[in-house]
């Protein structure tokens, strides 16, 4: 018995061995299309599996190009199509759809999941019509993971070789949609939306590229529904992103000289064609700038100190100063102002800004609240700790050059609310207080002669 069992096992391995040194464009060239009777997974306890014959027969079709399969698609149930690839088209170890791999093996085709660790999961198995499934569960599920292995090992030519196909197609594509060797007479800048605010923060500013040809062809980038490749040329933009498909207008008003932003394109292929277009800023898109205190809870990071305990106090806002001088736009000649906003507690510049008399900016910077207060530990200390205080608003300085006679800056610089107490331990202990608020922070204006150079 032991003898005949162990010839049985030599068998199926030779077999297994033998059967999964084919790839699937192999196995299949004696596999019609058609109905297969199906196999599922059935549960008998919480760790036994068995397969059971399913009482409709499932229609598969194979799609082929020459002696490759392309595709195979299982109509599940007879209703539920799932369209099955190839992993690797010329040397296919299974067929992919969604998290599901589909195998044929020794005349059964075994849909499965796998777990990426080299372990395969049968969940259905088809098999030709008058023909009927003899393996267990776990011999299914063993079959597939030594044939895939096996064939894995000898994809190693084929990934490369479909790497290469696949590079090569991309650049076949790329020469034909190029500029690259072709005769141009010009090139534009399209845009394909244009915000109605022009400004700091503004929404992103969507354009293309189209190129036309001494035959009247026209090519065009992706963002305008082409092929031409951005990698056909340089881009120059001022005052904005210097980005494809999509700009911003820079935060940094130190960059936009002529109150306009330019979007600049030169062919790489014809240094000598260029496109611009330029678009003037609105400057009235309204926006916040936030220097708060940090939070009591962070205040080991916020500090980069070492930190004992709950009821750590807030941080403090930071104190700005604010400048603004009156300027004129020098496109539209639309009066604008200039606006410095500088953090003295950090000792840095936070923005420098044009916009309209009427945009409004929000400044904030407030206190961070408190940490929460630490709870009752235990019988000998039971009541909560006292909630740390929040943090004190920042001074905030506005400096307005006496050209400036309209602006609208708003400015929030309130204390940090106090964190909340410690829950006491029993009900011999107390709750812990709320910590104390943080002070407000000092407010004024000043009137005085500002130098900005921007």
């Amino acid at each position: 018995m032991m003898k005949s069992s162990l010839i049985f096992i030599i068998v199926l391995f030779l077999s297994i061995c033998s059967s999964a040194q084919k790839n699937q464009n192999e196995i299949l060239a004696d596999y019609t299309s058609g109905k297969y009777g199906v196999y599922k997974v059935e549960k008998v306890d919480y760790k036994t599996y068995k397969m059971v014959a399913v009482k409709k027969q499932w229609p598969i079709e194979f799609s082929k190009s020459g002696e490759d399969i392309t595709n195979v698609l299982v109509k599940r149930s007879g209703i539920l199509d799932e369209n099955f690839v190839p992993d690797v088209p010329g040397h296919p170890a299974y067929f992919s759809h969604s998290t599901y791999r589909l195998s044929f093996i020794d005349g059964l085709g075994i849909y499965y999941s796998w777990n990426g660790k080299g372990n395969a999961t049968t969940k259905y198995v088809f098999v030709k019509a008058g023909s009927t499934l003899k393996l267990k569960y776990e011999d299914l599920n063993t079959k597939v993971s030594n044939y895939a292995k096996s064939v894995f090992n000898g994809q190693t030519s084929a990934r490369e070789n479909v790497k290469m196909k696949k590079a090569e197609l991309a650049e076949s594509d790329r020469k034909a949609n190029s500029l690259q060797g072709k005769q141009v007479s010009k090139i534009e800048i399209k845009l394909v939306n244009k915000p109605s605010k022009i400004a700091h923060f503004g929404d992103a500013i969507n354009y293309g590229v189209i190129a036309t040809l001494k035959d009247g062809t026209q090519l065009k980038t992706p963002s305008l529904g082409g092929k031409l490749p951005w990698d056909d040329f340089n881009l120059q933009h001022k005052g904005c992103s210097n980005t494809i498909d999509k700009v911003q207008v820079d935060v940094d008003a130190k960059t936009l000289t002529q109150d306009r932003i330019s979007l600049v394109a030169v062919s790489k292929y014809h240094p000598t064609l260029k496109a611009e277009k330029h678009i003037n800023t609105t400057n009235d898109l309204d926006f916040q700038v936030a220097k708060n205190g940090f939070h009591g809870s962070n205040r080991h990071n916020a500090t980069n100190t070492t930190v004992i305990g709950r009821s750590q106090r807030g941080g403090n806002g930071h104190n700005l100063t604010i400048k603004v001088k009156k300027t004129t736009h020098k496109q539209t000649k639309v009066p604008l102002l200039k606006v410095e906003v500088f953090d003295k507690t950090e000792n840095t510049i936070v923005g420098r800004y044009k916009i309209l008399p009427s945009t409004q900016i929000s400044i904030y910077s407030n206190g961070g609240p408190g940490q929460w207060g630490s709870d009752g530990s235990s019988s000998n200390y039971p009541n909560g700790d006292k909630g740390g205080s929040g943090g004190n608003g920042g001074n905030i300085t506005i400096i307005k050059d006496p050209s400036v006679s309209v602006f609208n800056i708003t400015v929030e610089n309130k204390g940090g609310n106090g964190g909340s107490g410690g829950k006491r331990y029993n009900i011999n202990g107390s709750n812990g207080d709320r910590g104390n608020t943080g002070q407000k922070g000092i407010f004024k204006t000043i009137t005085k002669s500002v130098t900005l150079n921007f």
